[in-house]
């Protein structure tokens, strides 16, 4: 499979500013994706700061239930992060395509500019280790109830 279907000269010619809206719309569509990215990061921050408040109201076996939930909810987070970053990858991927055939390459230069740099972080990083976070919040959780289970049956 090809990007290119038709070849320029027998397309016709509106070729080029077609390919140019093309890249356009690319363009778009990857930013709208990187904006649902964040709002699903944002969903996600809500819902386990939400499951940690209740789970800290609770002293008996339902802040275990919540600390469990919280665990689950946190992996299918990672699975959405993971799932975002192939998405992304692939949409600029194709930006990228579109641009060789462009007089300039805007997006393929500013990642040879912040690769040459060294100092870039990228968010996807930052963003896997948010649910660990919660991960470990809600183990330590389930660690500190189990404790004091066990105690109160000893005394």
């Amino acid at each position: 499979m090809n990007l290119v279907n038709i070849k320029k000269d027998e397309y016709g010619d509106q070729f080029n500013d077609h390919i140019l809206e093309q890249w356009k719309t690319c363009a778009e569509m990857a930013n709208c994706n990187s904006e649902r990215r964040i709002n699903s990061n944002n969903i996600y921050i809500a819902i386990n700061a939400a499951i940690i408040a209740l789970t800290s109201f609770s002293l008996d076996y339902k802040s275990i239930v919540m600390s469990i939930v919280g665990i689950i909810v946190s992996i299918l987070w990672q699975s959405t992060i993971k799932s975002y970053k192939e998405l992304n990858r692939v949409k600029y991927r194709i930006i990228n395509e579109i641009e060789k055939m462009l007089p300039i390459s805007p997006y393929e230069y500013e990642w040879k500019l912040i690769n040459e740099e060294g100092k870039y972080k990228r968010f996807t990083y930052l963003e896997t280790f948010l649910p660990w976070i919660f991960i470990f919040l809600y183990s330590l959780c389930i660690l500190a109830q189990l404790k004091y289970f066990i105690c109160s049956l000893k005394g």
